[in-house]
């Protein structure tokens, strides 16, 4: 579970990671300036935000309901000196309010139950590659507007998680254009596409994008090509024959998949 840390004592942030170590967390950012701790959860994927309240102070509760108006899936856990802000973090449906001094097992469970909470909450994506290619969020499919931009996903979930650079997307998705400087724009708008429809239904984890490389997380969602490949047996028999028919340079895929078919007939 993606976690970021923000605490006004360094020393607490350090006690924190020690206590918190070998639990569901995967601290990706501490910070003591909450509003910078604002910027990296905008840029970044992260699940649950661990907020230190000074005594006096409002301005953690207000950074919070920020995070939680642009963020409602965001989990909360609260750690203070005092019981005043207990009935605020309720409002906000923290997940958990911890006072300080705590006791040792206080804090894993807190963590614990952040993780349980973010498991339910996980909403689930399937993408379909046998037959044509779509791609289902709680089972609803996800309606692109940029043809271009669900190939380009295409690509990546062919890829199975290996990095593809934009030489690549374009020698495959414009195979007939010169690689110029048109082009590369074009590409990268159609990644901006990408990244917005992907958004537009609560599924943005899919796509890794840095600095010209581009990689789908396979850990986020379910595939029935990665199944087969994996020796699914269900998956197996709902493979017909047919891959990403809409896509040319699938063609390669599918004679493997009919070649790993026939197999283990």
């Amino acid at each position: 579970m993606k976690t970021v840390i923000i605490d006004g004592q360094y020393p607490a942030i350090q006690d924190f990671l020690q206590k918190a170590e070998m639990q569901e967390v995967e601290v990706v950012g501490t910070f003591t300036d909450g509003w910078k701790a604002m910027e990296f959860v905008q840029k970044n994927q992260v699940e649950l935000v661990v907020l230190e309240i000074q005594p006096g102070e409002k301005d953690g509760f207000f950074l919070a309901k920020h995070l939680q108006m642009l963020y409602p899936d965001i989990l909360l856990i609260f750690i203070t000196e005092t019981e005043k802000y207990a009935m605020e973090a309720l409002r906000l449906h923290a997940v958990s309010y911890i006072l300080r001094p705590y006791v040792k097992e206080e804090l894993p469970f807190a963590i614990e139950s952040a993780f349980l909470l973010s498991k339910r909450r996980k909403k689930k994506i399937f993408i379909k590659t046998f037959g044509h290619f779509d791609i289902f969020v709680n089972d609803c499919p996800i309606m692109f507007h940029s043809a271009k931009a669900k190939e380009l996903l295409a690509l990546l979930v062919d890829r199975q998680g290996g990095t593809v650079n934009t030489d690549q997307i374009i020698c495959t998705l414009w195979e007939e254009r010169p690689n110029d400087e048109a082009t590369q724009s074009l590409c990268c708008k159609v990644v901006k596409n990408l990244q917005k429809e992907l958004t537009k239904y609560g599924a943005e984890e899919i796509l890794i994008a840095d600095r010209g490389i581009r990689r789908v997380d396979r850990s986020v969602f379910t595939c029935d090509l990665y199944e087969m490949l994996n020796g699914n047996e269900k998956a197996r028999k709902r493979f017909l024959g047919e891959y990403m028919l809409d896509y040319s340079w699938a063609e390669e895929r599918m004679g493997q998949l009919n070649r790993l078919f026939y197999e283990k007939i």
